[in-house]
């Protein structure tokens, strides 16, 4: 089993939908990659960077691996059209949704991945989202899911963004956990307020890149509300799990007007010259 296979096991081991895969020792039965640290002016979420890595994450340590190499290949055409560098314009390009078409494929492990390797930019800071606010695998890897976020802020026009971003000790990197259960999620989403949050996003900080982790496309109708307001979608298919009907069904429903990309996770590839064991292919 690959590093790779380990660290998205570890983000699976709750979802009862996902494929079962050995269970990464290296980590031991509780210890995570991050820890929620507040005190009366300061919400830190500090990462265990040891941690991230043996579990297969980017770092600083470890960014010149062919691994973090993948990374920078599909990184580099969403920051493009994220900064108006792209073939032509994309409205509120640096907002950009990291969905599947079903649980298990590895959008999660991707999303902390492409924002790990975003942070390493030297004039670019990223905000990671959780928009997977039914399953909040994100929050509670990084040991936010009791902490306030999006939904609370959608839910209660008191509070503002600056209320729910979570500073990191990686000054590029700040996260917005999912929030506490709300019955009504979908229609939360689906808000206006939600699209005036996701302007206020996308124009705020012109160097910033926004990834929201959403939910599975197929399983949910919370996904499909979401691309309403994004300005890019990549869509992670697991090599060899996803069935193309799946696929199929998934890419019929999305917006043609949207820059749509695609991430093969755990493709293994060994001709010489081809970047495998992560990334695929990138195309609209």
């Amino acid at each position: 089993m690959s590093v790779i296979e380990k660290a998205v096991a570890i983000l699976r081991k709750e979802n009862p939908d996902a494929h079962q895969i050995e269970r990464d020792e290296t980590l031991g039965a509780n210890k995570k990659p991050g820890s929620f640290q507040s005190s009366s002016n300061n919400l830190v979420c500090q990462l265990d960077f040891n941690a991230l890595r043996e579990s297969g994450y980017i770092t600083s340590g470890n960014d010149n691996t062919q691994f973090a190499e993948e990374y920078r290949l599909i990184k580099r055409p969403l920051l493009a059209n994220a900064f108006g560098k792209g073939a032509a314009p994309v409205d509120m390009g640096n907002l950009i949704m990291i969905t599947s078409s079903i649980p298990g494929e590895g959008k999660t492990f991707t999303s902390i991945n492409l924002a790990l390797s975003i942070a390493l930019e030297r004039d670019t800071t990223v905000l990671l989202v959780d928009a997977d606010v039914i399953s909040p695998k994100l929050s509670r890897l990084f040991s936010l899911d009791k902490q306030s976020g999006l939904i609370d802020v959608i839910d209660d026009a008191s509070k503002s963004l600056s209320d729910v971003i979570i500073n990191t000790d990686n000054p590029k990197l700040r996260i917005i956990p999912a929030g506490q259960p709300h019955e009504q999620s979908t229609e939360l989403l689906a808000s206006d307020r939600m699209r005036q949050l996701c302007e206020e996003l996308a124009y705020r900080y012109p160097d910033r890149i926004i990834i929201f982790d959403s939910p599975p496309f197929l399983n949910t109708t919370q996904a499909k509300v979401l691309t309403r307001f994004m300005g890019q979608i990549m869509v992670v298919v697991e090599a060899g799990g996803t069935h193309k009907s799946a696929i199929t069904e998934m890419t019929e429903q999305l917006d043609n007007d949207k820059v749509v990309g695609m991430i093969l996770n755990k493709c293994k590839i060994s001709k010489k010259g081809i970047y495998g064991g992560y990334y695929g292919s990138y195309g609209e």
